[in-house]
């Protein structure tokens, strides 16, 4: 399912604002990140998203930026996150420059979808 940032930007802009943050920070790779409709909260998520769009040093692992992302929406600690790019989970010790240059959209944006899911079921009183 196309990003929600795809539908409401031409590909002209996107491309633009990706080329324009990859030139003034050359060491970092542009990434847009939204919850997945298949995740299953997506329904009744209530945390709006601090933003969408972020610059990501490229060296770091794929483990780091989830730490990073989960303390930046203030999700709860019984929740896993997936994260998905082009519909495909990568290794938690992959570098995110190298998913970058294999699986980078055209207009210059790495697409990553999440999924949040219940680590430990329905709590039962």
């Amino acid at each position: 399912m196309p990003s929600t940032y795809k539908k409401n930007t031409t590909v002209e802009e996107r491309t633009l604002k990706s080329y324009k943050m990859k030139t003034m920070y050359p060491d970092r790779i542009p990434v847009i990140i939204e919850m997945s409709p298949s995740s299953s909260s997506f329904k009744e998520y209530t945390n709006p998203m601090p933003k969408i769009k972020y610059l990501v040093p490229r060296d770091i692992t794929m483990s780091q930026f989830v730490k990073i992302f989960r303390e930046k929406i203030k999700i709860d600690a019984s929740k896993a996150l997936f994260f998905f790019i082009n519909n495909k989970l990568f290794p938690m010790t992959s570098p995110i420059g190298n998913i970058y240059d294999s699986d980078k959209d055209e207009d210059g944006f790495l697409y990553i979808e999440f999924c949040e899911e219940s680590t430990f079921g329905t709590n039962i009183v």
